[in-house]
């Protein structure tokens, strides 16, 4: 390749399913292409479980993939190697990709790092001892929030770049949130303990019984623990207002949002969540545990309602404010959606990655 030549840039995405990460990854390489980018995305095999319909996806705006991942056995680094070697600049995402940024570091390529994880690093470094010497590694790390970049500036020296996500603004048609006579409360996300949903089962259950039946509480997500998910169904089967849904697709969910009233995210672990995102651009209340780097754009009170995370009780005060004072569901969505239209446009992500890979490519080509 000639330094001429237009810059290639491949993503390595460990999964494809409709969730945060992948769905970032997506919105910011639709961007790429629709801007003259050049880009290609390295994905799970189609017979892994990480496969989903972001792969069918990308290829449908015309994203070159090369479905060659495989979490389930060790990394190929030679393989890897020679297909970073086809580009200028290798972004891995998320920090189960190591393997592709030190493949990527051995090719003598530029690893841009755009790393999602909070609280759960901890966890995956013990899991992954390959993750913490791979930190050193990259070229630059790209996290959403100023929190989360605190985090990993204690376990590595190299820089690290604040670049907030970015989505399209949500296009869905204008639904009426369900029917007048109750408020619907919606919970998007993986079943397993970090998200929470015991915490929101809790705090339905601490409701007083003259506002819980004018009000629907509804979950929907992949089930990643399944005893986790099966303690949650027998609660829910015994408070009729509770519903518990199966993954969505990303249109059904946005469907979800649109006919809900509030957003609910009962985390203990988060960043920015995508949900959270979405529900902004729609104009939706948010309550949320103040988890991640929440806090840096919601206040409670003016765009959300902001609780400590595992405090049901406080989440419970919560969802009984958006129930009882006539008002503030639409206040808060209000500003909410300002909140959204002013940090978090997909053009504003967009254009700062490129001014990083550009950065990355020239410090190598110097």
């Amino acid at each position: 390749m000639t330094n001429q030549s237009p810059v290639r840039v491949l993503f390595f995405a460990h999964e494809t399913t409709w969730s945060g990460a992948p769905i970032q990854l997506l919105h910011l390489v639709g961007w790429l292409k629709r801007n003259g980018r050049e880009v290609a995305v390295a994905v799970p095999k189609p017979e892994k479980a990480e496969s989903g319909p972001i792969s069918d996806e990308l290829r449908r705006i015309g994203v070159e993939i090369f479905p060659v991942l495989d979490l389930s056995a060790p990394p190929d680094l030679a393989e890897l190697g020679a297909l970073c070697a086809r580009f200028h600049v290798v972004v891995a995402n998320t920090l189960v990709m190591w393997a592709a940024v030190r493949a990527a570091h051995e090719q003598g390529i530029p690893a841009v790092w755009y790393i999602h994880e909070s609280l759960v690093a901890h966890h995956l470094i013990t899991h992954f001892p390959e993750i913490k010497p791979a930190l050193d590694l990259a070229d630059v790390l790209i996290t959403p929030t100023r929190r989360t970049a605190q985090l990993y500036a204690t376990l590595t020296d190299r820089p690290i770049e604040v670049v907030p996500y970015g989505i399209p603004g949500v296009r869905v048609a204008p639904e009426k949130p369900g029917d007048s006579a109750h408020i619907r409360f919606l919970l998007l996300g993986t079943y397993e303990p970090r998200k929470g949903q015991d915490l929101y089962l809790q705090a339905i259950a601490q409701l007083g019984p003259a506002t819980r039946p004018r009000t629907i509480f509804q979950m929907a997500g992949r089930i990643l623990d399944r005893p986790f998910y099966e303690r949650l169904a027998q609660q829910a089967a015994q408070m009729p207002n509770v519903e518990l849904r199966d993954a969505l697709g990303h249109e059904e969910a946005l469907e979800a949002s649109a006919a809900a009233n509030v957003l609910v995210c009962s985390s203990r672990d988060e960043t920015m969540p995508i949900a959270i995102l979405e529900a902004m651009s729609l104009g939706k209340a948010i309550v949320t545990t103040n988890v991640g780097g929440v806090a840096e754009w919601l206040c409670d009170g003016v765009n959300s309602l902001l609780v400590p995370p595992e405090n049901s009780l406080a989440l419970a005060e919560a969802l009984g404010r958006c129930i009882d004072e006539p008002g503030l569901i639409a206040s808060l969505g209000g500003n909410a959606r300002r909140t959204f239209s002013e940090n978090f446009s997909i053009d504003r992500l967009g254009e700062r990655f490129t001014g990083l890979i550009a950065r990355v490519r020239k410090d190598q080509v110097r």
